[in-house]
């Protein structure tokens, strides 16, 4: 009977320490108390540490994650990934040098981890180091030749040093392997756009059916449409940048700086808009500016002179603000 009671106050201890291990983290969210209890079971499993050292990188608690994939190295010093999040980690707190050993040590465990090999090309464009970049990004070539990532960083590594032909055919070689990289398409519809060229706005729709809520292929439409004078299309460019992302200054500006124009006239929807612009920023000086247009031409010239006056305390002799000024001054006398 003795044995029997011993017993079964072993287990109830055994099940109640169980019930305390999992509530311990009950204040956590569910992915992150997972992780913990992983741990808790098989301590020395790295690929436990290597999971938590990830899900504390995503959620930016920097410090978590260096302990926990150094942890996972000491147990595992073998695996390149590790060696890659150690990296993604150090970046994360601008320790580039670091950052370069860990990859340089991800590469060195493993000579076909082109995930470290492109991470590497970039932190050496990042760095500026385009000599050695140009050889990264040879060596990830050589051994994936279908590598769009690999060519779209040469193609901004390119247009850094100013070779605008080269810049370019690395851009259609990445839509070429990946009609999806967004990158690609909105690179090269703003080179067309600086050349007005109507080509880019072939370029910005391309990028739109892959990622149709891209707030700056919007805009940068938009404005295309808005200099080649197709103002019923920039009008709707701006509203639907608008509708994703209410607080986008550019797309506010502009479409309210539009609807000052002679094709629209609507200058109380433009006093709105310039109004939702300076509720993100009060100090956009334009907005303040040409909400006093607005103002003016709606014959409210005591809140358009308040206006034109708040955009030179902005910005002294902001020559808008001041013709402003004078053509009040010449309407009340």
């Amino acid at each position: 009977m003795k044995k029997n009671i011993i017993y079964l106050l072993a287990m109830l201890m055994l099940l109640g320490y169980g019930c305390r291990n999992k509530n311990k983290y009950a204040d956590l969210p569910p992915e992150l108390a997972e992780l913990c209890q992983n741990i808790d079971k098989h301590p020395k499993k790295a690929e436990n540490y290597y999971a938590r050292a990830n899900y504390y990188y995503l959620n930016k608690e920097i410090e978590k994650g260096l302990a926990d994939i150094q942890t996972a190295i000491k147990l595992q010093p073998d695996s390149s990934k590790y060696y890659v999040t150690l990296s993604d980690l150090y970046f994360a707190q601008h320790e580039t040098d670091l950052t370069e050993e860990a990859l340089l040590k991800a590469i060195s465990k493993d000579e076909d981890n082109n995930e470290a090999r492109l991470k590497l090309a970039e932190l050496q464009f990042y760095t500026r180091q385009y000599d050695d970049c140009g050889k990264t990004i040879d060596a990830a070539v050589q051994r994936q030749p279908h590598n769009p990532k690999a060519y779209l960083v040469k193609a901004f590594m390119l247009k850094d040093l100013k070779d605008t032909v080269g810049y370019l055919r690395m851009l259609q070689l990445v839509i070429d392997q990946d009609p999806n990289e967004v990158k690609a398409y909105s690179e090269l519809g703003y080179f067309y756009q600086q050349q007005n060229d109507p080509i880019a706005i072939s370029y910005y729709q391309n990028g739109l059916k892959v990622d149709p809520k891209n707030v700056e292929l919007h805009y940068n439409l938009g404005k295309m449409f808005q200099d080649m004078d197709k103002f019923e299309e920039a009008e709707q460019e701006y509203k639907t940048a608008i509708g994703i992302d209410s607080a986008h200054i550019p797309s506010l500006n502009n479409l309210g700086y539009l609807y000052l124009d002679d094709n629209f006239k609507k200058y109380d929807e433009a006093v709105k808009l310039f109004t939702q612009v300076l509720q993100v920023n009060p100090q956009f000086v334009y907005a303040v500016c040409n909400r006093g247009v607005a103002y003016e031409y709606l014959g409210n010239y005591v809140a358009a002179r308040k206006d034109y006056e708040e955009a030179l305390k902005l910005s002294t002799n902001f020559e808008p603000a001041i013709k402003g000024l004078n053509r009040l001054d010449k309407l009340q006398h």
